[in-house]
C-alpha cells in the first residue's frame, strides 16, 4: 500500500465519521504490532513519534526510515506522524526526513506565541504538502514527553480564532483526558469546539485512559483522530514478561509475544474508533 498522507487520512475519517488511530511507537516490535492489527482489521493508521519515542528509536531520520519502510509493506494506508513537535525547527526536520504528517505543539505557551509558532509550522506544511496538527488548551498527564502534568481545557472562542488565523488541518483539544491516565471526557465541549471550528477534525490525546464507551461517544461528537501510547506500551511489557520473559540467548520469542500483545491491544482501539474495514 502506498505510504499515506495525514491529510488524506483525515479527509477519509471526516467523510466516514470515524477516528484515525494514532499509535505512538518506540521500537520496531511496537510498530509491527500495530500494523499487524491494522492489516488484520483493514484499518488506516498513523505511526507516531514524539520526542521520547525519537530518543529511543535513534532520532528523526531513523524513525522516518522505519515508518516509511513498514508503511510500504503494509496492506492498509499507514502515515508517519510527528507527535508534539516542540519547535518549528523540529517540525521542519520531520518534514525533511520524510514524515507524512506533522504536529506543532505550542500549547504550554501564551496564545499569541502559540499562534505565531503554529503559523510558521503551517507554512512548512504548505511547503511540503503536509497536514499540520496543533494543540490549544493543554492535555497534561504523566507520560514521557509530556511537558506538564496540568491540563487546561480548550476554550471554544479561542479555538475559533486560532483555526481561522492559522488554517491548521486538525486541532488537538483538551476535553478531560490526560496522557497516560484515565480521564472523563466532556462530550458537550467536543461538540462546542466542533461548531466553533467549523467542523475541523479534532484530535483526542490521552486515548489510552478513555473507557470504550467514552471513546465511541467522542467519535460521535466529532473526534477524528485519537492518540494511543500507554496502552500499547503496557501491552508490550506484559507480552514480554509472559512465561517468565526472555530465556537463554535468544530474545526473539519473547519479542514476538510482545508484538502479538501489542496487536491485540491495538485491535481493540481500532474497532472502538470505527476505523476497522475503512482501508
Amino acid at each position: 500500500m502506498t505510504l499515506a498522507s495525514g491529510r488524506d487520512l483525515l479527509i477519509a475519517a471526516e467523510a466516514g465519521k470515524y477516528a484515525i488511530p494514532g499509535f505512538n511507537v518506540s521500537n520496531i516490535e511496537l510498530a509491527l504490532g500495530v500494523i499487524d492489527a491494522a492489516n488484520t482489521y483493514g484499518a488506516p493508521i498513523l505511526l507516531q513519534f514524539n520526542q521520547s519515542n525519537l530518543d529511543h528509536i535513534g532520532g528523526m531520520q531513523a524513525a522516518a526510515a522505519l515508518g516509511r519502510a513498514l508503511a510500504a509493506e503494509a496492506i492498509v494506508p499507514v502515515g508517519v506522524h510527528l507527535d508534539h513537535g516542540a519547535s518549528v525547527a523540529m517540525v521542519r526536520a520531520a518534514a525533511e526526513a520524510g514524515f507524512t504528517s506533522l504536529m506543532f505543539d505550542g500549547s504550554t505557551t501564551p496564545l499569541e506565541t502559540n499562534l505565531r509558532g503554529t503559523l510558521e509550522a503551517v507554512a512548512i506544511g504548505v511547503e511540503f504538502g503536509l497536514a499540520v496538527e496543533a494543540e490549544l488548551g493543554h492535555v497534561g498527564g504523566r507520560e514521557p514527553g509530556v511537558a506538564t502534568s496540568e491540563s487546561v481545557m480548550t476554550d471554544p472562542a479561542s479555538a475559533q480564532r486560532f483555526v481561522e488565523e492559522t488554517h491548521v488541518d486538525s486541532l488537538a483539544v483538551s476535553v478531560g483526558t490526560a496522557h497516560g491516565m484515565a480521564g472523563a471526557v466532556r462530550f458537550d465541549l467536543i461538540e462546542e469546539l466542533r461548531a466553533a471550528t467549523h467542523g475541523l477534525p479534532l484530535v483526542l490525546h490521552g486515548g489510552s485512559g478513555v473507557t470504550p464507551e467514552d471513546l465511541t461517544e467522542s467519535v460521535r461528537a466529532g473526534i477524528r483522530k485519537v492518540n494511543i501510547s500507554t496502552e500499547i506500551h503496557a501491552a508490550f511489557v506484559r507480552g514480554l514478561s509472559a512465561d517468565g520473559g526472555p530465556r537463554g540467548n535468544d530474545p526473539r520469542p519473547a519479542l514476538r509475544a510482545a508484538r502479538a500483545a501489542v496487536a491485540e491491544a491495538a485491535a481493540q482501539r481500532i474497532e472502538l474508533l470505527g476505523a476497522a474495514r475503512r482501508a
